[in-house]
């Protein structure tokens, strides 16, 4: 929604921002390596991360012996929700006021 809410106002530069962002996503999400085995100061770098925390939960549902000890099971949700609302109040401000016009091509 944030990115849907952006996209009127600088086209070119939130399909590249989101390009980035699906990328880094897939470094950083966590299917690369196990949550429980990474050192402490390489666990920091990925706990901005809510899908780290989805598939870390996920991967304690699917095998028996995964205790997943590093990762809360509510924090995706209340980041969801936070950049859901942010994504609403940009959508509503972008609908008042941005024109249908200025993504029209020539």
């Amino acid at each position: 929604m944030v990115i849907y809410a952006l996209k009127p106002w600088a086209s070119d530069v939130v399909m590249l921002v989101q390009t980035v962002f699906k990328r880094l996503n897939m470094v950083a999400s966590g299917k690369m390596f196990v949550a429980n085995s990474l050192p402490g100061s390489v666990l920091v770098m990925f706990t901005w991360n809510p899908l780290f925390y989805v598939i870390d939960q996920a991967r304690g549902f699917a095998f028996i012996n995964y205790q997943p000890c590093n990762s809360d099971p509510l924090y995706p949700l209340y980041f969801s929700l936070g950049l859901l609302m942010i994504g609403f109040i940009g959508e509503y401000y972008t609908r008042q006021r941005a024109s249908s016009s200025w993504l029209a091509k020539i």
